[in-house]
């Protein structure tokens, strides 16, 4: 609970760190204790000899600065050589950079951990740079100096008694931390709470607010029970935990809680964009009665993640296929009502950046396997380039792979069904043509590829000019499977229309095919004559002379024509063609009910061909042109 309270404080911007040698130690820095031990070895014998050892550094280095004449060069020395070294680690520091939310820390150490792993600091040692420091970055106080100005360096007992003597707990800089303590929460790690600097301010805070000061969090991988009873004594809560097993999980905590807390009005703006500058990403706010909303995200660096985690609720065969596809199962997109939606978040690399609640659906398009712009090289040298596809797979079972293909206005899906014996799968091949195709050129590119692929021609996809996959005639297909070759061909004469007549088919619809209309219409354009099966004619004949003339069989091997008298207009996928006048012609008519005509028990013709042929002819004029 006490760390969920700490979380809650970050989030807030209300805590402010003091920071002792402790946690320094991972980096290969002293302690305190460790320190006096090294000045002390660091004396020749003779001079050992004069001085009593003692871990308490403020004594001991006193001693030390009077054993060697008044002169702190020896302790300088040595403080340069401890802390000037390339650290071991600074993973910790780097994990404390990532957390703009603590905006004041306070530190005893002389290292500067602080400043090499965080740009967004600004350093504080002196009442001078309080006038100068950035308020929108993180304030470092460094309240012993350190050895970029040695002569106010904070080591002997006489520098701390100086300290306080000259007043320096009322000073500009003194006061700067102590306004800082008073309008946060203080955690305090790697500290033993035993440097008279720290306890004498903090009692001091404690007196002066009384009931009224905020709360104290004392965090240690563990703790003596004379300390902790002293903690409980002053109200300062102890927290069992090392200080980057800390850093992480409230990392962890703000990466879930921070952004999505902006429109519930905790956290600021200014932070949210160091936020999340630090994790890589940039954002666009907008604010509404204070609160602020996330408008948009993206990579800092282009390389963007978006996931989306949520819970539904379980046991029912709805729910079950839900899951099924989300395992993979299927490639369909899914579509989920607000009442099996028990929680919402949205992540943007590893940030969640929306969490909603009273969600009436949640719609999920899944995404491909594969996708991009490919080359297409048949054997018989048919290329196409740039040809875009959407590969996607699913597993409904171990024994079982499903691929759809999407490309442009077709889908082919393919199941195929694993055998023990490698060489005997089993494929299932459909192909789905979009309701309508955009173009005759999206309809001549399919074709143009499923035409080959089902005659078993080799070939290679490239993609950004590397092979990305070549076929090796694994399948074996019916000939004329999905009509590939008949479609192909309505899409190359649908081709020629339009360059004949300059006009351009959109929205084709395949239901809608006519190629009765799309053969009249490419012999008006090759004035060519068709040819097509007979099977009689049925009419009356109300001109007495035509009529005696029928009737008589003088027609005989003699040619019918029947020309209309209005030009022809064919609508072919929603455009109209005009195509001249149709003129039909029978080269070897008959009339088969010649005798009842003559008998006159009828007056309905019954026009036959022999060889069961009549031919067509479309014209710009009202006469034919050729007969054949």
């Amino acid at each position: 609970m006490s760390k969920q309270r700490i979380f809650e404080i970050i989030r807030k911007e209300e805590a402010a760190l003091f920071v002792g040698a402790g946690m320094s130690l991972y980096a290969g820095y002293p302690s305190g204790a460790k320190l006096a031990e090294i000045l002390f070895n660091n004396l020749t014998s003779d001079l050992q000899e004069q001085v009593d050892f003692t871990t308490n550094l403020p004594k001991l280095a006193e001693d030390i600065y009077y054993l060697k004449g008044g002169n702190k060069n020896y302790l300088i020395e040595n403080l340069k050589n401890e802390f000037q070294r390339e650290p071991i680690s600074t993973e910790t520091h780097q994990l404390l950079a990532k957390i703009p939310q603590i905006k004041t820390i306070i530190t005893t150490n002389y290292d500067t951990l602080f400043e090499t792993t965080n740009k967004n600091i600004e350093v504080i040692r002196k009442s001078a740079d309080c006038a100068t420091a950035n308020q929108k970055k993180q304030c470092l106080f460094k309240i012993h100096g350190d050895l970029s100005d040695t002569s106010n360096i904070i080591l002997t007992n006489s520098d701390y008694n100086n300290y306080f003597i000259k007043d320096s707990e009322r000073s500009i800089f003194w006061n700067a931390i102590k306004t800082k303590l008073v309008e946060n929460h203080i955690i305090f790690i790697g500290y033993a709470l035993e440097d008279s600097n720290v306890l004498t301010t903090i009692g001091k805070i404690l007196d002066e607010l009384g009931d009224h000061r905020k709360e104290m969090f004392f965090v240690a991988p563990s703790i003596q029970p004379a300390k902790l009873k002293f903690f409980q004594q002053k109200g300062i809560e102890y927290i069992q935990a090392k200080a980057e097993d800390l850093f992480k999980e409230i990392n962890e905590d703000l990466k879930f809680n921070y952004l999505t807390g902006l429109k519930k009005g905790i956290g600021n703006a200014d932070t949210a964009f160091d936020f999340a500058k630090i994790n890589n990403i940039n954002i666009s706010l907008s604010k509404s009665k204070d609160l602020y909303i996330i408008d948009r995200i993206s990579s800092l660096d282009g390389i963007g993640k978006s996931e989306v985690k949520f819970k539904i609720e379980s046991e029912s065969d709805s729910t079950k296929k839900i899951i099924d596809s989300l395992r993979g199962k299927d490639f369909e997109d899914i579509s989920l009502s607000g009442d099996l939606l028990k929680e919402y978040n949205h992540f943007f690399n590893g940030i969640r950046i929306n969490n909603q609640e009273n969600i009436t659906s949640l719609y999920i398009k899944k995404v491909p396997s594969i996708f991009g712009f490919f080359n297409i090289v048949f054997e018989d040298a048919f290329e196409l380039d740039n040809y875009y596809l959407e590969i996607f797979i699913a597993n409904p079972n171990e024994n079982q792979a499903k691929i759809k293909i999407k490309a442009n206005d077709f889908d082919i899906l393919i199941t195929i069904d694993f055998a023990s014996n490698t060489t005997n799968h089993k494929f299932n091949i459909e192909i789905k043509p979009s309701k309508f195709i955009k173009s005759v050129k999206n309809g001549l590119n399919f074709y143009n590829i499923l035409s080959r692929i089902t005659s078993n021609k080799k070939f290679k996809l490239f993609k950004e000019n590397k092979l990305f996959y070549s076929y090796r005639d694994k399948i074996v297909f019916d000939k004329g499977s999905f009509d590939a070759d008949f479609l192909l061909d309505y899409f190359y004469k649908l081709r020629k229309i339009e360059n004949y007549f300059e006009v351009q088919f959109n929205n084709i619809n395949l239901d809608d095919t006519s190629e009765k209309k799309l053969r009249h219409i490419n012999a008006y354009i090759d004035k060519i004559v068709l040819q097509e099966d007979f099977n009689g004619l049925t009419f009356k004949n109300k001109n007495k002379k035509e009529y005696n003339f029928l009737v008589s069989g003088e027609h005989k091997n003699k040619v019918l024509v029947i020309s209309e008298k209005n030009k022809l207009i064919h609508n072919l996928h929603g455009i109209d063609f005009n195509i001249g006048y149709l003129h039909k012609y029978i080269q070897d008519a008959y009339i088969e009910n010649l005798q009842d005509l003559k008998d006159k028990k009828t007056k309905i013709f019954n026009m036959k061909s022999e060889s069961n042929t009549i031919y067509y002819q479309f014209t710009d004029s009202k006469t034919m042109i050729t007969q054949q």
